[in-house]
């Protein structure tokens, strides 16, 4: 990770993103401290280590104790202290106040002040290449690109939002998925065909009533005849662009007959596929 503090206000964009950056900062050895108001920036800041281990931060008289690594948010004129801290390795990414509104639009969550971050090879992608990108800052184009990763690098973080692990079904034992995934695999290749599942599941080395059993974990509420369905219909709506008569498309997908075939898609999408591939002529 390189040492920035990089202003981007300036810099010209060719694409005019709706969020552009302001500033971006990281450090390996991030020693400052703030006492006071902050500007008017949304500060996004994503803290990598530090030898104490343990972040506090008082904002708008909250304070917030946070264990490394973990995303901290500081608000646009925030009242903010930070008390003395041991030198941190930090990534920060700071956009103009006005924006938080088109930040909430695309998908930034800005009502959790901080949670811990697990730093994925994704995040350290995309930081790598902000930085690579900041190296030739006046190269065209490259002010929008850092727009781009700077946004997808929120992206990431926003997946680990406590909200969002809170819904996520517990994962199965990491024996089972790889298995479990490989036989989904399957079935994502060969949806159109019957498939014996049970004899699927053997030649993995799974009994029928384990297959069944873990399958649920990985998918809730979705056994594997409904999800080879429903890759079916997926494959059907593609196929529904073309020119294909409806009847060989039905036969394509391994349906009995294109009444089959106009049934479930009914029931999956509320239309018939005439009534589909007629709305994608007219669009």
């Amino acid at each position: 990770m390189k040492n920035y503090f990089l202003h981007f206000n300036d810099q010209p964009r060719t694409l005019q993103t709706p969020l552009p950056l302001f500033a971006r900062l990281s450090s390996d050895n991030a020693r400052g401290i703030w006492n006071g108001k902050r500007e008017n920036l949304m500060e996004f800041a994503i803290r990598l280590s530090a030898a104490d281990g343990c972040s506090i931060d008082i904002q708008d008289g909250r304070e917030t104790r946070l264990p490394f690594p973990h995303v901290y948010l500081k608000y646009p004129e925030s009242d903010f202290h930070s008390p003395p801290f041991a030198p941190r390795r930090a990534f920060a990414l700071l956009y103009a106040g006005a924006l938080c509104p088109r930040l909430e639009e695309a998908g930034i969550r800005l009502d959790t002040v901080g949670w811990p971050l697990e730093i994925t090879a994704e995040i350290r992608m995309l930081m790598a290449k902000i930085d690579e990108l900041c190296d030739n800052l006046f190269l065209p184009g490259n002010a929008d690109r850092i727009d781009h990763y700077a946004l997808c690098l929120l992206r990431e973080v926003m997946l680990q939002h406590p909200t969002q692990q809170a819904h996520h079904p517990p994962e199965p034992d990491t024996f089972y998925a790889e298995k479990l995934q490989r036989i989904a695999s399957y079935l994502r290749t060969h949806c159109a065909e019957k498939i014996d599942l049970a004899a699927l599941a053997a030649k993995h080395g799974l009994s029928r009533r384990t297959f069944f059993r873990h399958w649920q974990k990985l998918f809730p509420g979705n056994t594997p005849h409904q999800y080879q369905l429903e890759l079916r219909l997926q494959e059907g709506r593609r196929l529904l662009r073309s020119e294909m008569p409806i009847s060989e498309i039905a036969r394509e997908l391994g349906f009995s007959d294109a009444s089959g075939f106009t049934e479930q898609f009914r029931r999956r999408y509320g239309e018939t596929p005439t009534c589909f591939r007629l709305q994608q002529r007219t669009d």
